[in-house]
């Protein structure tokens, strides 16, 4: 959710909180550098597009890493990255009026990155006159690196593999694999280090920290029933 002036610190460092800005911005609009090792020793080096540029095409259908078991060619959009997109969207909008660019000048309709350089050069006038609303765009930057960055580079997630969902009964599911450009079947439980959930990708059940005893006895319970069937 958009964070308002009220929630900025009023004591603050124009210098550091100019230097903490852009560094968000860079990490928002400029393409990243990776290092790719060959076979024989080789090293290449590959751009990526920017986070920015990556968001936007993640609200793209079939970008999406999903664990759910619906049937089709190509997964849904990501709807986190189709949420945070849109929160950037409508910031920036209010944002670019408020600077007197208007959403009918080309300028706000182009990329979210270039919406965002635009915000940006005003903030050598923000530092000087400004320091409140600098501190609250440097917050808002900051916000939007972090959560792009758990959105495309989740945590890693641990499959339950064996045991089938409590809930729906679906011990694995469908998931697209960006590697293998197809449908694999994967495990339905898996633990989401993130939240500390275990989570059912095919029904979406999810169970706490406070539940993990609870599931944990379902689970072994399952597995003696099946070893019982297998000794008769």
């Amino acid at each position: 959710m958009t964070r308002t002036l009220d929630e900025t610190v009023r004591q603050v460092d124009p210098v550091m909180t100019r230097l903490a800005f852009d560094a968000a911005v860079d990490q928002l609009t400029q393409p990243g550098l990776h290092v790719v090792s060959r076979d024989g020793g080789r090293q290449d080096h590959a751009v990526a597009p920017c986070l920015l540029d990556q968001l936007q095409a993640a609200t793209q259908p079939g970008t999406e890493r999903t664990g759910g078991s619906a049937r089709g060619s190509r997964p849904p959009a990501s709807l986190n990255a189709l949420t945070l997109v849109a929160e950037i969207g409508q910031t920036l909008r209010v944002a670019l009026a408020a600077l007197g660019h208007s959403q009918l000048s080309p300028a706000p309709r182009g990329t979210l990155s270039g919406q965002v350089r635009l915000w940006a050069s005003y903030a050598e006038q923000w530092q000087l006159d400004d320091v409140d609303y600098l501190a609250y765009a440097t917050r808002e930057a900051e916000h939007w690196v972090a959560a792009g960055r758990a959105i495309l580079d989740p945590a890693p997630t641990y499959r339950l593999r064996g045991h089938a969902c409590p809930t729906c009964g679906h011990a694995t599911v469908l998931s697209w694999s960006v590697t293998e450009q197809e449908w694999l079947r994967q495990a339905a439980l898996s633990i989401d280090t993130d939240r500390a959930e275990a989570v059912c990708a095919a029904c979406d059940s999810r169970w706490g920290l406070d539940f993990w005893t609870q599931l944990g006895q379902l689970l072994e319970q399952q597995q003696a029933e099946t070893l019982a069937l297998d000794c008769e």
